[in-house]
């Protein structure tokens, strides 16, 4: 049996990612994470919500829940989709290069999995809790 805890559903925008991002450490602390992975789980998360609002469009979306041992969240938009070249890079963009580095660095710190296209995108990150 798999024991799924919602934690955290609501929709966002740019005004509310601050606060969204303290709903996220809380949330993620209440679920177990603490130090340096509970920073990293966050800084993956924020990084999610502000490429949505950078990229996608209305209604952007964040669900935050626990299954099998594992802290799952999901951030949804409806933009235009990311391309494929973004997805791939195995490497940051250089330090002259706006953006890029955000997909890079989520893939660092949580499992990423992307679901996107033409009417919009789903990024899912994933850590393992205590």
């Amino acid at each position: 049996m798999t024991l799924v805890s919602s934690l955290l559903t609501l929709d966002f925008e740019l005004g509310s990612v601050t606060r969204v991002r303290h709903l996220v450490t809380e949330s993620a602390r209440d679920a177990g994470l603490e130090g340096a992975a509970l920073e990293d789980f966050v800084l993956a998360v924020h990084e999610a919500l502000t490429n949505a609002v950078r990229h996608g469009l209305p209604p952007r979306g964040i669900a935050l829940w626990t299954e099998s041992g594992q802290l799952i969240c999901e951030v949804s938009d409806r933009g235009p989709g990311i391309p494929a070249k973004a997805l791939d890079l195995d490497y940051p963009s250089t330090r002259f290069d706006f953006g890029g580095r955000g997909l890079w660095l989520m893939n660092r710190l949580a499992h990423r999995d992307v679901r996107t296209g033409p009417h919009g995108t789903t990024l899912r990150l994933c850590v393992d809790l205590p």
